[in-house]
């Protein structure tokens, strides 16, 4: 199953995965904040997209499993309850979260608590698959496994639990077999989608806003408040100017 972390590191160390990361990467990249002092994380098995200072912390889902991140530095990534997250109320700017929400049995509770974790003025970057694509349909893939969403029930999911989209976007227009001629046409497959069929793309991306008044996030920063002696991540020494 490719809720399991062996299962989705095998994907993206082959070909194929390579290629999906080098298409979703860009994008990734220009989300994060690269201000000095901002806070950068992500939740999921992101590894594939982040260079090894993109990120102050990956945090993995426990149920997935974790994997050592970066491999030359202190590691920073941290397997964790994704509905508890060990991370203090208003500390990050910037939260990418791929590969968890359509695995969880509650995506719900994991937008809680990037609701909790998330600043202010921070934004939230979602990428799960697109129920409407050709990779759901793709199980020898991660997209292939899980619950797909349409754009729809990505929006509503995300106002429900304290979010504003910004944008939701379609990527990953290349077809999904793992065909010589197909990886190497991926990049001119990518722009022609994204302007004449945006509605086959494989993945969808929700850039949102976290709406300081929404209920949802008020509720579940309570239920956090109320749990004991939860743990938190220390800051590192070499990062003292970053606030996680």
């Amino acid at each position: 199953m490719y809720d399991d972390i062996s299962e989705i590191r095998a994907f993206y160390e082959a070909l194929q995965g390579r290629q999906v990361a080098a298409r979703l990467r860009p994008k990734v990249t220009d989300f994060l904040e690269r201000s000095a002092g901002c806070c950068n994380i992500a939740i999921g098995f992101a590894t594939p997209f982040l260079r090894q200072d993109d990120a102050d912390s990956v945090l993995m889902p426990q149920r997935q499993g974790a994997v050592v991140w970066p491999h030359n530095q202190p590691v920073r990534s941290i397997l964790v309850d994704p509905h508890a997250l060990p991370v203090p109320d208003v500390q990050t700017d910037r939260l990418l979260v791929v590969h968890t929400l359509e695995f969880d049995p509650d995506p719900g509770r994991v937008l809680d608590e990037c609701w909790r974790i998330l600043d202010g003025a921070g934004r939230l970057l979602v990428v799960v698959p697109h129920r409407h694509g050709m990779w759901t349909r793709a199980e020898g893939t991660p997209f292939g496994h899980g619950h797909p969403y349409s754009r729809r029930q990505l929006r509503q999911l995300l106002l429900h639990h304290g979010f504003e989209p910004r944008v939701i976007t379609t990527m990953l227009f290349m077809p999904p077999v793992a065909k010589g001629w197909t990886l190497k046409l991926s990049h001119s497959m990518e722009r022609v989608g994204a302007r004449w069929w945006p509605a086959l793309g494989g993945v969808l991306l929700a850039e949102a806003d976290k709406m300081l008044y929404a209920p949802a996030g008020k509720t579940s920063k309570l239920r956090s408040a109320r749990l004991h002696a939860r743990p938190r991540l220390a800051p590192q020494t070499s990062r003292v100017t970053r606030r996680c």
